[in-house]
């Protein structure tokens, strides 16, 4: 046989399909991955690679696999970025980020009232202090003039437009004497006053502004809780009450709003978060005490207040003591940014008056009167009017109209 037969008779040989161990290699050739054993000149099989040898190094035969990170190393690419992340407004006291899109305006154009307790406008959000606030948004928000939008309930309102906010009508939080109190009027971080004793008048209510002293019989009576700097969105407080038999009630503190515009707030109308007035002594007892005003927030780029807007968070008025045989009057509810809630005066000749709430620069509530000399055994104090509220504008700016208290 010549040798290209030889070598032809080799090549069937060893390319059979799955070679066994064994077949003759006379020319040296064995197809892979057998190779030609010196020893037997038989085919036989090469050692595998190294179990230990790392995938893709030297002499391995195999590709490295391809990893996108090291384990436990940081995170690279898209990873890093949140999945569906909210929008976020506020730059003040409080931030907004609604958990679904805000896709249609908010306009007021008759009289609306929202109860932030169990109102299906209060939207899901997250940010500051979650459920706490009733969230209340449009893409762009307005109250018409003429119209009325007012908040009641336990939790304070917030109006969040995503576009320009406007308020040419009424934005309402106040208490108000035997209506329901303000949006998030009185919340828990109240402090009261000393509680009234014998005839005394109660006190008037602490937050922006200390409330005035309830009123005696003689010396000093009653004194106010002391404020303390506000550093969180909430509503005023509630006055004391009188002492002595069907004593006077002390009034109701404002409530809080807070407007939210990433671009305009322009106001021609009025907000007014003020407190409400007390109520007088019957028989002998003192008067209670005015509540304070609330809190209003402005929070946007860009605030416009023309000369008619009107933002007032105002106290209430005092209410008045009573005599033993003469009823006193109640105190007034604000009614105006600039003149003070009167306190009760003359239904009870020698009972003392309440105190006039705080407005416009004046801070505090007035001391509730004392009662009369003619009736000394019989005449009980005025009660205290409420101190100011709180007007926050982030960032700070001038703005027109009346203010009371004066923005910080």
């Amino acid at each position: 046989m010549s040798r290209g037969a030889i070598i032809a008779v080799g090549l069937v040989a060893c390319f059979a399909p799955n070679p066994p161990t064994g077949a003759p290699c006379g020319d040296g050739m064995c197809p892979a991955p057998l190779v030609c054993s010196p020893a037997t000149g038989t085919c036989e099989l090469t050692a595998l690679p190294a179990v230990d040898a790392p995938a893709g190094g030297p002499d391995s035969g195999l590709d490295a696999p391809v990893i996108d990170a090291p384990p436990d190393g940081p995170a690279v690419g898209p990873v890093d970025a949140p999945v569906d992340a909210a929008v976020c407004y506020g730059a003040g006291l409080v931030m907004v980020c609604p958990t679904a899109p805000v896709t249609a305006p908010l306009m007021v154009t008759g009289a609306q009232t929202i109860d932030t307790t169990t109102s299906p406008l209060c939207i899901a959000y997250s940010g500051t202090t979650p459920n706490a606030l009733c969230v209340v948004a449009g893409t762009t928000v307005s109250v018409a003039a003429g119209a009325t939008l007012r908040g009641v309930g336990s939790r304070p309102l917030v109006v969040l437009a995503t576009g320009a906010l406007t308020i040419d009508g009424t934005l309402d939080v106040a208490s108000r004497a035997g209506q329901p109190a303000g949006a998030g009027a009185q919340p828990a971080a109240c402090t009261a006053g000393t509680a009234a004793t014998g005839t005394q008048g109660g006190p008037g209510g602490s937050f922006g502004g200390r409330g005035g002293n309830g009123g005696a019989i003689s010396g000093t009576g009653p004194a106010s809780a002391t404020t303390a700097a506000i550093t969180a969105f909430r509503g005023g407080c509630r006055g004391g009450n009188g002492s002595g038999q069907q004593a006077g009630v002390g009034g109701t503190g404002g409530g809080a709003v807070y407007l939210i515009s990433p671009t305009t707030i322009a106001i021609s109308g009025t907000i007014n978060a003020s407190g409400s007035g007390a109520t007088n002594g019957m028989t002998t007892a003192g008067g209670g005490g005015g509540g304070t005003g609330g809190m209003i927030v402005l929070d946007a780029p860009s605030i416009s207040a023309t000369a008619a807007a009107r933002l007032f968070a105002n106290g209430g008025g005092g209410g008045e003591g009573a005599t033993p045989n003469k009823t006193g009057t109640v105190g007034a509810d604000p009614a105006m940014p600039l003149v003070g809630a009167s306190g009760g005066a003359g239904g009870a000749n020698h009972g003392g008056d309440g105190g006039a709430g705080a407005a416009g620069a004046t801070l505090t509530g007035s001391v509730g009167g004392l009662g009369g000399a003619c009736d000394r055994g019989g005449a009980s104090g005025g009660g205290g009017g409420g101190g100011a509220g709180v007007i926050r504008v982030f960032p700070l700016q001038v703005l027109g109209g009346s203010v009371s208290p004066p923005a910080s």
